[in-house]
């Protein structure tokens, strides 16, 4: 939360999501953390190179976290690994902030992703019946303190396409508009990559899924 009230007061936020909806299931690949074993290398294969490979996008496209990894992703992000993980990412993004020479002309942005990035969905996953929709998200905004945005753009079951294609076309919507996007932060690559991708993007750390 703080990474995101940090920014407020200096620039505009807009969020952009890639929602999971009833028709596209495959589109986000959940795990449910479970305590185990937090060893490195389980049954010959090297979690935390494979954790490194995800997160610099060296290791693309795939489909559910390796079963032997599952304890050791579930310890991650359960850990205090992981929060520190976001406050270092937290922590530069901050000082690049600071630095953002606002113009005062309403149209310097910075664009949030919202799951895994604004919100965090850690208590939910070891649930099988929790459902995701607009709704559920703008009630969790509110109740995180998010009350005030410049835009929020939620991707609707008309809309198709891979996620990169999504929010490139958006931000360069924001750009024809006259809008500067200053800063960039989410937790996929496919919020980071593509057109119009800000003059600075963070990413946070998410071994649990991918949205491609």
């Amino acid at each position: 939360m703080e990474l995101i009230i940090g920014f407020l007061h200096i620039a505009i936020a807009i969020t952009l999501l890639t929602t999971s909806q009833a028709a596209e299931p495959s589109q986000i690949r959940l795990l449910r953390p479970r305590f185990g074993s937090g060893g490195r290398r389980v049954e010959g294969l090297d979690c935390l190179s494979w954790r490194l490979a995800v997160e610099t996008n060296n290791l693309r496209s795939w489909k559910v976290v390796p079963q032997s990894c599952e304890d050791y992703v579930g310890n991650y992000m359960l850990g205090r690994q992981y929060r520190r993980d976001i406050e270092v990412v937290a922590e530069a993004a901050v000082e690049y902030a600071k630095s953002v020479q606002v113009a005062g002309d309403g149209k310097d942005l910075w664009v949030f992703d919202i799951d895994e990035t604004s919100l965090s969905n850690l208590p939910y996953y070891a649930r099988s019946d929790v459902q995701f929709g607009s709704q559920r998200r703008i009630l969790n905004l509110n109740q995180a303190g998010y009350y005030n945005w410049e835009k929020l753009i939620l991707k609707g079951e008309n809309d198709h396409g891979s996620s990169v294609d999504y929010k490139s076309q958006r931000r360069t919507e924001l750009v024809n508009e006259g809008y500067r996007i200053v800063g960039n932060i989410g937790d996929q690559w496919s919020d980071l990559i593509g057109t119009n991708v800000g003059n600075r993007t963070f990413k946070v750390p998410d071994p649990m899924y991918y949205i491609g």
